[in-house]
């Protein structure tokens, strides 16, 4: 028998907020960029954008072994 299983492309929208204490704006992002997934995962709204199938074709499906990782927090830069 056949396999009848395709690939499908599903995208996840993740909504949460936090209460942070900071001097200012920056201070403010930072405390929220430096928690773990736990923490920003915890409490968030979760909901399933779309679920298209492939057909094989995903022109941004990067592999990881694609990804130059010490040019990934640059700005403006495509890797």
């Amino acid at each position: 028998m056949k396999n009848k299983k395709r690939e499908y492309c599903v995208g996840v929208k993740i909504i949460n907020c936090f209460y942070v204490e900071a001097e200012d704006r920056e201070e403010a992002e930072l405390i929220v960029r430096e928690m773990d997934n736990d923490e920003i995962l915890l409490d968030s709204d979760f909901s399933i954008e779309y679920a298209d199938p492939t057909n094989g074709e995903i022109a941004w499906k990067i592999k990881s072994n694609e990804v130059d990782w010490d040019k990934l927090d640059e700005p403006n830069i495509i890797v």
